[in-house]
């Protein structure tokens, strides 16, 4: 399970540290085999997800029928950006630049754990959508059945 959030820097030539809390559990999962690719919502951020995971979601993607637009759609953008990365024997993964580039990426960028995958943000993105999402009331009338049956 991926959990928290750590501010990162890429290098040069693109490069992402994983943070070592998380190094040995990737390592385990995956062996280092990692998939990243676009988020498919309005979000211009990253999904970083080990193979075993992203092959759960591959294959429940490319089950859906072509012929809808919307997963036709949901189909181009996360199958499509989809990019297998390694991480390397320092703990780093190479972002494709077309990526870095989707995700307005330049060199502070913030992981965020999501349970089953990572988020990868601009710094600069992420803390103006913490702001606005901090700034916005929460629609108690419109929660979905999962969120009203969870007990925090």
């Amino acid at each position: 399970m991926f959990r928290g959030a750590a501010s990162l820097s890429l290098d040069s030539k693109g490069r992402l540290a994983i943070p070592s809390r998380y190094r040995d559990g990737i390592r385990d999962c995956c062996q280092g085999k990692l998939v990243v690719t676009v988020n498919n919502t309005q979000e211009h951020c990253l999904w970083l997800y080990p193979i075993d995971e992203w092959e759960r979601v591959e294959e429940k993607i490319v089950s859906l029928p072509s012929f809808n637009p919307q997963h036709q759609k949901l189909k181009r953008f996360l199958l499509g950006h989809a990019s297998d990365v390694e991480m390397d024997g320092s703990g780093r993964i190479l972002l494709p630049a077309p990526l870095r580039d989707f995700a307005m990426m330049k060199r502070s960028v913030f992981l965020v754990g999501q349970g089953n995958k990572f988020e990868i943000w601009s710094e600069d993105l992420w803390e103006a959508r913490r702001a606005q999402w901090l700034e916005e009331d929460l629609d108690t009338d419109n929660l979905s059945l999962e969120m009203e049956q969870l007990s925090l």
